[in-house]
């Protein structure tokens, strides 16, 4: 099955939907340069869901590129994406922005939960050690279908993490080869798998609060180093302030880099 969307209206064609693909579940809030609806799929037998936001814009010949948005933290997984009102709203208050600053810079948005968050099933792997191991099993599952979504160009996917979503990304992007470049904002300690970065095939930009004051930027800092010591591709900003998520006009500053950066991947 592939899918025909619409800009402006989550329409999906689910005739001879293959039911261990992506199935098309409801519609989600949209937003000023977005429409946006939920999938289901499966991974390791788990049925899972993911947020996709497709822009309010012409499809490109080729489609959309697509950001794979990799999302950090959350101490109740099944609270993710539920706003303050206790509305199930994904990706919730703290990511809502997430899909806006990429789809209004013409980048379609798939947003997964990870197992356990939300309605998706494995609440019980979120308690153990090697969560993010699962997490980023999950990841490489959705990779795998995005061609069925019919407004994207499978070869010009990206991956986009935030804080303990840099961990999924990285163990992710070591074992596959459909990511061309990947942006890491404020990520948590990766020293356990410097030793693996030789083998990474996918060029990096790095972004951080000098001061977050809930993962270090040191963490960043020595992700660069550990990068160029494997003579990989890289690119580091700092930003002013504390703030783990960035503040809102570095965030549109490190969307507008990121977006430079992907896009100069694809010339």
């Amino acid at each position: 099955m592939r899918w025909a969307v619409a800009a402006t209206l989550a329409v999906v064609a689910l005739a001879g939907c293959d039911q261990d693909g992506l199935n098309y579940e409801r519609a989600l809030d949209d937003g000023p340069s977005f429409s946006a609806y939920l999938v289901s799929y499966k991974s390791s037998g788990l049925r899972l869901h993911a947020l996709v936001a497709v822009p309010n814009a012409s499809t490109p010949a080729d489609g959309f590129p697509v950001i794979v948005a990799n999302h950090g933290y959350v101490p109740d997984p099944t609270r993710y994406g539920i706003t303050a009102e206790g509305i199930d709203s994904r990706p919730g208050d703290y990511y809502r922005s997430v899909p806006e600053l990429y789809a209004s810079r013409g980048f379609l948005v798939v947003m997964p939960d990870y197992r356990g968050h939300n309605n998706s099933e494995g609440l019980e792997f979120t308690t153990m050690k090697q969560s993010v191991d699962y997490y980023a099993e999950d990841v490489i599952a959705l990779l795998k279908l995005l061609g069925q979504v019919e407004s994207v160009n499978p070869e010009r996917v990206f991956m986009w993490s935030h804080s303990m979503g840099g961990a999924v990304t990285m163990r992710a992007l070591l074992v596959t080869d459909l990511v061309r470049g990947a942006s890491f904002w404020a990520t948590t300690p990766l020293q356990d798998l410097v030793p693996s970065l030789e083998n990474l095939d996918v060029p990096i930009i790095v972004h951080h609060s000098e001061d977050d004051a809930s993962t270090a930027s040191a963490n960043s800092r020595a992700l660069v180093r550990a990068l160029e010591d494997a003579g990989h591709a890289h690119s580091l900003h700092l930003y002013e302030g504390s703030a783990h998520f960035l503040e809102k006009e570095f965030r549109e500053l490190a969307a507008d880099r990121d977006v430079a950066f992907f896009n100069a991947l694809s010339e």
